[in-house]
């Protein structure tokens, strides 16, 4: 009976879909534990033992599991920190003027070990970060004058001047103590305490009224010299034109004298000649008359060939 019972053993089913999954599950959790992904964006350190043993870049990379590794990772883009106080406060100019300034840093994590070392957490760095753009801004803007900031003038400014002093001091000290790489240290805003604004207006007003009573008395001066410029050239002008009046009167005269004293010789050639211009300048034009031979010049018409021969040869006797 016993025999029987053992030749009729029965067989355990074989379910492959059940071991597959589970070797796939198997794969999945030893690769997530002996590997790790690094994005473009990021770095990684790695630490065995609590000891830092190499940095990674972007990849998949290996490691052994907790705890003999651990992989730590910093996003290495750019960021901009405006600071956390000190953004409001009052600081005083070279000139002892109160202005408010604020201002911003770009930075990005650029030495890991150091980072990891030297702070417990991003906002640790940014904290001090924070105390050392308060510091720096008081001293830099002290150094410079209250027109150089605020100006309607843009060539007085020295905005370029006062970023560049700040990152020179911001820059190497937070590198030296953090491993962050500041790029540039800007000024975001500049105002005014609101007790001293409506004085600046009005000193701005004044300021602005005086240039514009300087142009206008410089237009007045130029108006003014141009007027006496003018004033000159015509009577310049009117001296000549006298003086050439009375030189063409002067020759006039002597022309009229020597006419004179040949149509004294004959006075019967004068009142011909005078008849015959005039006679010349009025039927010159198409102008119709109708006019007698009665008066002069017209009685010209009236003279026969005898008389203009006599005529004549008195005119050639007189020249």
């Amino acid at each position: 009976m016993s025999t029987n019972s053992s030749e009729k053993v029965a067989k355990v089913p074989v379910y492959w879909s059940t071991i597959l999954l589970g070797l796939i599950v198997a794969a999945i959790f030893l690769v997530a534990i002996f590997s790790y992904q690094v994005q473009e964006t990021e770095r990684a350190l790695v630490i065995t033992w609590g000891k830092i043993t190499g940095e990674q870049g972007p990849g998949l990379h290996l490691r052994l599991p907790l705890p003999i590794q651990e992989i730590v990772k910093y996003d290495i883009r750019e960021r901009c920190f405006e600071g956390n106080t000190g953004n409001l406060e009052e600081t005083m100019t070279k000139d002892e003027k109160n202005v408010i300034v604020g201002i911003y840093t770009i930075y990005s994590i650029k030495d890991l070990q150091q980072f990891k070392n030297a702070a417990k957490s991003l906002e640790a760095a940014e904290e001090y970060l924070s105390n050392r753009m308060r510091t720096v801004k008081g001293a830099v803007i002290g150094q410079f004058r209250f027109d150089q900031m605020i100006n309607t003038d843009p060539k007085k400014m020295k905005l370029t001047e006062i970023e560049q002093a700040m990152f020179k001091q911001i820059a190497p000290d937070v590198k030296a103590r953090y491993g962050l790489n500041v790029v540039k240290v800007g000024i975001r805003t500049i105002s005014v305490p609101s007790k001293i604004s409506t004085a600046i207006t009005e000193r701005m007003k004044k300021e602005r009224e005086t240039a514009a009573s300087i142009d206008k008395q410089k237009g007045k001066v130029e108006a003014e010299k141009i007027k006496t410029a003018a004033n000159q050239k015509k009577r310049e002008e009117i001296t000549r034109a006298e003086a050439q009046a009375k030189k063409l009167m002067a020759e006039g005269d002597a022309e009229a004298a020597r006419e004179y004293a040949v149509f004294s010789q004959n006075p019967e050639l004068a009142a011909f000649l005078r008849k015959l211009d005039s006679l010349k300048r009025i039927v010159k034009t198409k102008t119709t008359l109708v006019l007698g031979t009665d008066s002069a010049p017209f009685d010209l018409f009236r003279m026969n060939v005898g008389e203009l021969q006599q005529k004549a040869p008195a005119k050639t006797a007189a020249k």
